[in-house]
């Protein structure tokens, strides 16, 4: 059995939809710009991925009013999502045999911000009802649900940054394990409030406000002038089916998760990542002996790309202990992220959105901001342009948490 992707929705800096997401990422546009949802000049980093979604021209004001924004995207996300692979639940798929998988990190943080400033400025009367189940990260998973009806296996995958990663492979397993037919898998993140933004803030993964560098330059994977990643919002779903399945309906495949691998750094608490890149270099080994091929089969890499120079160097490392050196210098490696903002929840399936894009047609978006790579970095880095790479059947997925959360996708073409 394999699995498959039938369709894909997106909210993202790009706008709606994943033609915009790749259009973008293809040419390299730069979509970070200055923080205008609040005042964020006094925060280290001051700029961000901001989508321009407005929930109440799209969902139901009753529905927008009781949820966060990150419920907003989610669902609207999961709409496309299900229009793109031209499935109704309930007719295409049994509602009990469609399940959902969400990763997400911070939860629903601009909802649960504003209920506390009315209960400590007017007591807890004129806190919204609604409150306890708007803003904690299994939100758009119930809401998602109910939007649609789904009533077969669902789940939320908090594993910092690797979040989306894990709802994916969570995703294929309960293909494979027959729990369902379909399943929505994706990620999700809204960090754009100002408690949202200093959580962030406070982890140290993000880049600091340089006065040298216009805020869509902050952003540089692999650079030599990296310094941490620029976050950004959105919501990107695939829908996942059985390939039989998907056959049997006449569905459109736009590609197969063919593999996947996952591992645990458990190197020290609160650091980032292992120091050699060992552990991650398991996880890519074990995606690609899962989809039965070598790393000479892997035409490109679709990198984490922090941007936070110990994980670009350790990156690189893995990716030679996992498949040697001479595959890992010849390895075309992108990050497009760079252009967009870091998706956080929703990075990993923005990632294989664009990898299964750039498959189909042959050819791989760049790194934005990557003009100088940075000493110890053995890679072919992507960078200036987009490259075209002709015969791309099997791409990489590399995604990592703090404390080494690793989770490596291998896509087929």
């Amino acid at each position: 059995m394999s699995v498959v992707i039938t369709g894909i929705g997106a909210v993202t800096p790009a706008g709606t939809g994943i033609d915009p997401l790749w259009d973008s990422a293809r040419e390299g546009v730069p979509r970070v710009a200055a923080i205008d949802r609040f005042d964020a000049s006094e925060y280290a980093t001051s700029a961000a991925g901001q989508s321009d979604f407005d929930a109440g021209a799209e969902l139901p004001s009753r529905f927008v009013k009781r949820t966060d924004r990150f419920t907003h995207l989610s669902v609207h996300a999961v709409r496309q999502a299900l229009a793109d692979a031209r499935i109704t639940v309930g007719e295409d798929a049994p509602a009990e045999r469609t399940g959902v998988m969400v990763g997400n990190i911070l939860g629903g943080w601009e909802f649960a911000e504003r209920e506390l400033r009315h209960l400590w400025t007017d007591g807890p009367r004129a806190v919204s009802p609604y409150q306890a189940t708007a803003w904690f990260p299994a939100a758009p998973q119930g809401n998602i649900c109910i939007d649609q009806g789904i009533k077969g296996p669902a789940r939320t995958f908090v594993a910092d940054r690797a979040s989306g990663a894990y709802a994916l492979i969570g995703g294929a397993e309960a293909l494979l394990r027959d729990r369902a037919d379909v399943v929505l898998a994706g990620g999700v993140e809204a960090p754009l409030s100002p408690y949202g933004w200093l959580c962030m803030e406070t982890s140290g993964l993000g880049a600091k406000s340089r006065g040298s560098l216009a805020p869509h330059e902050l952003y540089r994977p692999f650079d030599a002038g990296h310094g941490g990643s620029v976050f950004g919002e959105g919501a990107v779903f695939l829908v996942m089916e059985r390939r039989e399945h998907a056959e049997r309906r006449g569905a459109r495949v736009l590609g197969e998760l063919a593999g996947w691998g996952v591992s645990t750094d458990g190197y020290m608490p609160y650091y980032t990542v292992e120091p050699t890149g060992q552990v991650l270099g398991r996880a890519m080994r074990t995606a690609t002996e899962r989809a039965g091929i070598s790393g000479d089969d892997i035409a490109a890499v679709f990198a984490h790309g922090s941007g936070i120079p110990f994980e670009d160097v350790t990156e690189g490392y893995a990716l030679h202990e996992a498949f040697g050196p001479a595959v890992a210098r010849q390895l075309p490696v992108t990050a497009p992220k760079s252009g967009f903002g870091h998706l956080l929840g929703a990075a990993a399936p923005a990632d294989a959105a664009l990898a299964l894009r750039a498959m189909r047609d042959g050819v791989l978006p760049p790194t934005v901001n990557l003009d100088h790579p940075a000493p110890g970095i053995e890679l072919d880095l992507v960078a200036g342009q987009a490259r075209p790479v002709g015969d791309c059947e099997h791409t990489l997925v590399v995604s990592r948490g703090l404390g080494g959360v690793n989770a490596c996708l291998l896509l087929r073409r």
